[in-house]
């Protein structure tokens, strides 16, 4: 690396703080708050803002690899590399060039596949997304314009190297002011590094491991889990790296570590920490041979301890409140529930929701954790479990596959 360069990035780049914006599961913000607390995340002045979906926050670039690297339930992670003002393409192009795009992209020959421009326009003069994204990679490649490709038309060729995952450019246009952000992980985050293979819409990890935080918030460890409808098995597995301490980030090749103030030695520190958030007994469940098949090869495929989860055919509705008591033995018990909804069910919504109120109010001292679409089937959950619309429950509103949904999270009394 040139002196030169390797000065500028270690003043402009790991010398200041930059601002970040962690884009997290809708309804989640304050968890994620949360959670960069607990990993230590010293945040300027100990200020997080939030927005829907979106938490933001001014660090030290180092602390955003952490980020990257530890959380369970952030989507992305972006820094925001210049803000200006741009009425028309030949402002935006002037303040595009002066950007020091060497000291945020590899040096490497910038083409759609190897950079993605993801372009945003709301109340403003330049509004066609395409020809905005079009200038930037005429910008970024000193004027050598190639094939226009964005987020809305393309994915990355199978000619991609494996080993240089595609950087990503955020480009936000809003009453005309131009702000761009750089996405420090590549592909999101909920990904976990490991082949997984999935039921019918599955629930995004990130997801999971948000309710699970906030569940398990309320009880001490030791932790029963229970997850009786577990489906691909999402839950189990999250909990059970939760156990284990394995950080999320250890199996995934990131955006980062291609750009140019990447540094190897922090980030071998960075992922040597372990993250153990309780000690949990799992049980895992599911009416269907072929869901506990594939949580099975699941667990094989993953750095997970052998033997930490061992999924089991059972009925949901099969368990009884002694058979619950047994299971937790003299620990508070969890249980987590992402029940069949949408594309995943044949029958009658509602009414399944009804009797999973009915049988939740059978399990007296545990706490629950369950995804709800909203209107009948919520009605039908909280009237048959009253506990769950108590004001001690908390309740989030979040979204999964394009379908609006109450999560909840209390304690049956």
């Amino acid at each position: 690396m040139p002196e030169n360069l390797e000065k500028r990035l270690k003043r402009q780049i790991h010398g200041k703080l930059h601002h970040f914006t962690a884009i997290v599961p809708l309804g989640f913000e304050t968890t994620l708050v949360k959670e960069l607390r607990l990993m230590g995340i010293d945040a300027e002045n100990d200020s997080f803002e939030t927005a829907d979906g979106k938490v933001f926050f001014t660090a030290k670039i180092t602390e955003a690899w952490k980020v990257v690297a530890h959380s369970r339930i952030a989507n992305r992670i972006l820094m925001d590399i210049a803000s200006f003002k741009a009425e028309n393409f030949r402002e935006l192009e002037k303040k595009a060039s002066e950007i020091p795009w060497e000291l945020y992209l590899p040096p490497v020959p910038v083409t759609p596949d190897s950079l993605l421009v993801h372009v945003t326009c709301k109340h403003s003069r330049l509004y066609h997304s395409d020809a905005v994204a079009e200038r930037f990679y005429n910008v970024i490649n000193g004027g050598s314009l190639p094939l226009v490709r964005t987020a809305s038309l393309s994915t990355p060729s199978a000619g991609t190297p494996r080993n240089a995952p595609q950087q990503h450019l955020y480009i936000s246009l809003l009453d005309d002011r131009c702000t761009v952000s750089l996405d420090l992980a590549g592909e999101e985050l909920y990904k976990r590094g490991h082949q997984r293979f999935v039921n019918d819409a599955p629930l995004k990890e990130t997801i999971a491991a948000a309710m699970l935080f906030e569940a398990f918030e309320q009880e001490q460890s030791p932790i029963t889990l229970i997850d009786p409808m577990a489906g691909s098995g999402t839950f189990s597995l999250e909990a059970s790296y939760m156990a284990s301490g394995l950080i999320p980030g250890k199996c995934r090749d990131f955006a980062l570590k291609h750009q140019p103030g990447f540094k190897e030695t922090t980030w071998n520190y960075i992922i040597k920490q372990e993250d153990v958030i309780a000690a949990i007994t799992i049980l895992t469940s599911d009416i269907s041979d072929k869901a506990v098949e594939i949580i099975k090869h699941n667990i094989e495929t993953s750095p997970l301890p052998k033997g930490s989860i061992c999924p089991e055919k059972k009925d949901f509705f099969s368990y009884t409140s002694d058979e619950i008591e047994k299971l937790r033995g003299n620990s508070p018990a969890v249980i987590v529930l992402n029940p069949p909804y949408g594309k995943r069910l044949d029958a009658n919504a509602p009414k399944l929701y009804a009797d999973i109120g009915r049988k939740l109010s059978e399990f007296k001292g545990c706490t629950v954790a369950i995804l709800a679409p909203k209107g009948a089937c919520t009605e039908n959950l909280l009237k048959n479990c009253a506990a769950l619309g108590s004001p001690s429950t908390k309740t989030f509103k979040t979204s999964h596959g394009g379908i609006s949904l109450n999560c909840f999270v209390g304690k049956v009394c």
